[in-house]
């Protein structure tokens, strides 16, 4: 089977195996116009003029069952409930919440994942970052009087 590469976005793929290729066109992952290469072929050729897209004549591939850049879908919900959880119970939750719309929003910004959600990710981030300083602020309070009274049963 062949070992097939693609150019999709200016971003080089492969080598992958030709089931996998067809898999992406199926998805809508490679288009017809995105450019593919094998061993055997003289230069990189649109995927419309390959024997993956149905041969030279054009014919088109099953319908795609995800749009041409599609996008992981937003966790937003996810990181405002542990931003909320963090800030009110369990500092731990903050963190990951903070972690987690952190990733979340680069993914955002670079068109990887759904921006809908991005003011829940934004508000659970800040959630975090809040519920994690909290945290930290009474672990630390709470030293200091574990500290303060052993000192003073000691002295």
């Amino acid at each position: 089977m062949n070992q097939w590469y693609c150019i999709v976005n200016g971003q080089q793929y492969g080598p992958v195996s030709e089931d996998a290729l067809s898999g992406w066109i199926a998805q809508g992952r490679v288009t017809a116009a995105d450019h593919v290469w094998r061993e055997g072929f003289a230069q990189w050729a649109p995927a419309a003029e390959t024997e993956l897209w149905g041969g030279p004549t054009g014919a088109m591939p099953p319908s795609p069952r995800q749009p041409r850049g599609y996008v992981k879908p937003h966790r937003g919900g996810a990181v405002l409930a542990l931003g909320i959880v963090g800030l009110t119970a369990c500092f731990i939750c903050g963190i990951i919440a903070w972690s987690m719309g952190r990733t979340d929003l680069r993914e955002m910004a670079a068109g990887r994942m759904d921006r809908s959600g991005e003011g829940l990710t934004k508000a659970g981030k800040i959630c975090g970052i809040v519920g994690t300083i909290l945290g930290i602020l009474w672990v630390c309070y709470a030293l200091f009087w574990i500290v303060f009274v052993l000192a003073m049963g000691l002295g």
